[in-house]
């Protein structure tokens, strides 16, 4: 009997660790998939982070640049500079390519939506012969309940020659577009309704050089003055109205902008330490504090009577010591020169001074036209034109501040000295373009643009007596209205498609 009952326990015990091996390899229930949904709450291209209400956007650009007749940068070509044309220095063939990923968030609050927006950009430039990589951020901003803080595009900007206009392949010169890199700003958005809205914000500054006269503050043909700037002790405001409807877009701001500069570089009264060594420094005045201002306005039209998507557009801007914020961020002091001796330049400053005195503000105004016209839904023609003039008062011209007058030393750099008949150191820059885009999928651009840029020189017909520079040798230069032909083609995808 006990034979039998310690087999039948035997028996109990196998089968229990068999059924035990068994249950230990069926599966363990788990948590249902979360999979990946669609927000539509924000647009196209939105999708919520799995176990969150937060939704995400990915997008990007990538695209591929040929320059010929201009010098690269990451900006683009620049045609405004242009030292070595007619040279055996000049870089006929440059190229960019260029990549942008975008993650936008968004997210709903009790004071509205909550976003941020970060681009992360890397440019590959083949300039003067040499690759380089520039990795860059222009866009990193937060926006919540009306408030934006951060990197972004300007609401001080206004539709004119960039993505928001005309969408020119070439580098813009004389718009103030700061869709390119961006600007630090922050500011206050109030939706009036009816497609207008009204900000108020304030960024950091975009300056012209103030320029001490005193010195021998210009001596390199296509380079700004030297700048005697001081540093920003405060954001540049500015107020802008913008209106979007139907019939299309208008744009307008005004911005004020600081001027200050460094100390004087001689002694004035009061200031008798201001000597030797020690001038330049705190022992020294410097001018008064001041400010300039700058009004811009931008007008797109829709034109559908002649064809679907056509659209009419025109910008301006007048600043008077407000230069970067009327003539735009890109224009600096050009130097071109053309056949033989001739050279063609103008200086272009905020503010310019004499130890001693106080500022004497440029006057920059800028103007500009495009017409764009699809002659099929993936066929368009763009045709632009602009000009921007730079001006000083009598001040400056009569006082010969540019060339021999009292307490000015500039003469000796840029080789016009007291001989010259007159002293007037206001030019002129314009553009005139077009460019043809071939949309064969969406969001897929094949353009190529032609432009001719012109220079007004300052010193029209007089002699300077220049130093050597690259391979132009020294000696005298006159100064002449001088042009540039440049082309560029552009291979761009953006995606997903209407994005970027």
């Amino acid at each position: 009997m006990k034979m039998v009952k310690s087999l039948l326990l035997s028996s109990a015990a196998g089968v229990a660790a068999v059924v035990g091996a068994q249950a230990a390899d069926l599966p363990v229930k788990t948590r249902p998939v979360e999979y990946v949904k669609i927000c539509t709450l924000y647009g196209d291209g939105f999708y919520y982070v799995p176990g969150t209400d937060l939704c995400v956007r990915f997008a990007g650009n990538a695209q591929y640049d040929v320059n010929l007749g201009v010098q690269t940068g990451a900006g683009g070509p620049n045609y405004a500079s242009a030292t070595a044309q007619n040279t055996r220095d000049t870089f006929d063939y440059e190229v960019r390519a260029r990549a942008d990923f975008d993650v936008d968030t968004r997210s709903q609050t009790a004071y509205g939506t909550l976003r941020t927006f970060t681009r992360v950009r890397m440019d590959v430039l083949n300039s003067q012969g040499e690759g380089s990589t520039s990795p860059a951020l222009p866009r990193a901003f937060i926006q919540w309940a009306g408030w934006t803080f951060g990197r972004v595009k300007s609401l001080s900007d206004v539709p004119a020659f960039g993505d928001d206009g005309a969408r020119n392949l070439h580098q813009t010169q004389n718009h103030n577009d700061t869709g390119a890199n961006g600007n630090n700003e922050v500011s206050y958005t109030w939706e009036l309704g009816n497609g207008m809205a009204l900000h108020v914000g304030a960024g950091e500054r975009r300056v012209k050089p103030n320029v001490n006269l005193s010195t021998a503050a210009w001596g390199t043909v296509g380079s700004n003055p030297t700048s005697s700037t001081a540093g920003q002790v405060a954001p540049n405001p500015y107020v802008a109205f913008k209106v979007s409807q139907a019939w299309g877009r208008w744009d307008t701001s005004v911005t004020a902008n600081s001027v200050r500069a460094q100390y004087y570089t001689a002694t004035t009264p009061g200031f008798a330490g201001c000597a030797g060594a020690n001038t330049g420094t705190t022992f020294c005045d410097h001018p008064s504090d001041t400010w300039g201002w700058a009004v811009a306005s931008g007008l797109i039209v829709n034109v559908p009577w002649i064809a679907a998507g056509d659209i009419f557009g025109a910008w301006g801007a007048y600043g008077v010591g407000a230069g970067a914020y009327a003539s735009g961020n890109n224009l600096a002091t050009p130097g071109l020169f053309g056949g033989g001796n001739n050279v063609a330049q103008g200086p272009l400053t905020d503010a310019v001074y004499l130890n001693g005195t106080g500022f004497e503000l440029t006057t920059v105004w800028s103007v500009g036209t495009y017409f764009t016209h699809y002659w099929t839904p993936q066929f368009s023609s763009t045709v632009s034109a602009s000009h921007t003039g730079v001006g000083y008062n009598n001040t400056v011209k009569t006082g010969r501040w540019f060339c021999a007058g009292s307490g000015s030393a500039v003469q000796t750099a840029i080789g016009l000295g007291a001989a010259a008949s007159t002293c007037d150191p206001d030019w002129g820059f314009s553009t005139l373009s077009a460019h043809t885009d071939w949309y064969p999928v969406p969001s897929f651009r094949l353009g190529i643009e032609v432009l001719y840029a012109r220079i007004d020189t300052a010193f029209e017909g007089q002699t300077f007596t220049l130093p050597k520079s690259g391979s132009r040798p020294a000696g005298a230069y006159t100064a002449k209205d001088e042009g540039v032909t440049s082309v560029t083609f552009r291979a761009q995808r953006q995606w997903p498609a209407g994005g970027g």
